[in-house]
């Protein structure tokens, strides 16, 4: 199934119904709405899924976007499950219910959820990423830092995967009771949860819940750039538990191009795509004419 995330070539005034129209022009007639729609856009799209026969692969959490409390932080991370703080991981678990049960209204069979950060003063990790976009990756001090954090992450990481823990343990009860699954994000930063070695934790801890494993191409690839994980071994260990895949392209450090676009080769990423595994496209640095030429190449995955 391929699919395309409504975050490609949108804004707070965009006509949805021409955005729905152009997409289905390009041959696709499947979304996934991503955390970017407020309640009003959520809604706009509803309305049109039937009339423009167009179906819901997957939610990006939190989508809708929450409304009942000001943050300071980027709309994919408004709250965290994570969180030391009661109240915010109480509210990220609310939200995420809010997601599952807009999944179980659209038809939509995955919710798909950044899983939380730890969280820490001087946290190394936006060094390592500013450095390696400077093309020092190869110096002696990127390697010396690089150690550090991957031990200091390991310190870090007990209570925020507690936190996580019992925030999941209600989010996946939730899930399972509306049969909804729920897709563990491969993540961006290395400092966000979860690594290479936490997919496979929490997988198994939920074991015989519905949740599964969902693969980004940018996000593991910018954790190899970076010497924290293999972008394959993400794939090859987790590939029998995965549920989906966000595709787009990325140059050096930069993702959400459109697929094939940059220095990413996504051809190595393609033996792992089973024929039935929800393929999204979410490049929000796109052309229409790029999205095009994608969808011809992707959709015989």
């Amino acid at each position: 199934m391929l699919s395309i995330s409504t975050s490609w070539n949108s804004h707070l005034e965009t006509n949805w119904e021409d955005w729905l129209k152009q997409i289905k022009s390009f041959g696709l007639n499947t979304i996934e709405l991503s955390y970017t729609l407020n309640k009003h856009q959520l809604e706009d799209i509803k309305e049109l899924l039937k009339p423009l026969q167009i179906k819901v692969s997957s939610i990006h959490n939190f989508c809708p976007i929450p409304d009942d409390e000001p943050s300071e932080r980027h709309v994919s991370n408004y709250y965290r499950l994570s969180s030391l703080n009661e109240h915010e991981r109480s509210q990220a678990v609310k939200w995420t219910k809010v997601c599952i049960d807009t999944a179980k209204e659209v038809g939509a069979s995955v919710v798909v959820i950044h899983a939380g950060t730890l969280e820490w003063p001087d946290d190394p990790s936006s060094v390592l990423l500013r450095w390696f976009k400077e093309g020092r990756q190869y110096r002696p001090e990127f390697k010396k830092l690089q150690a550090e954090f991957i031990v200091l992450r390991k310190e870090k990481s007990g209570p925020f995967l507690q936190a996580l823990e019992i925030s999941l343990l209600d989010v996946m009860r939730y899930a399972q009771k509306n049969q909804i699954k729920i897709g563990l994000e491969t993540r961006y930063y290395p400092s966000e949860i979860p690594n290479f070695d936490e997919v496979g934790y929490l997988l198994g801890k939920f074991l015989g819940y519905s949740m599964g494993y969902w693969h980004d191409v940018g996000h593991a690839e910018i954790n190899e750039r970076l010497g924290i994980s293999s972008h394959i071994g993400f794939l090859e260990t987790y590939q029998s538990q995965m549920v989906g895949i966000h595709l787009h392209g990325m140059q050096i450090a930069r993702d959400h191009l459109a697929p094939f676009d940059g220095d990413l080769d996504l051809n190595k990423v393609f033996p792992y795509l089973k024929k039935d595994l929800i393929k999204v496209i979410e490049a929000r640095h796109a052309t229409p004419e790029q999205i095009k030429v994608a969808v011809e190449r992707l959709k015989n995955l």
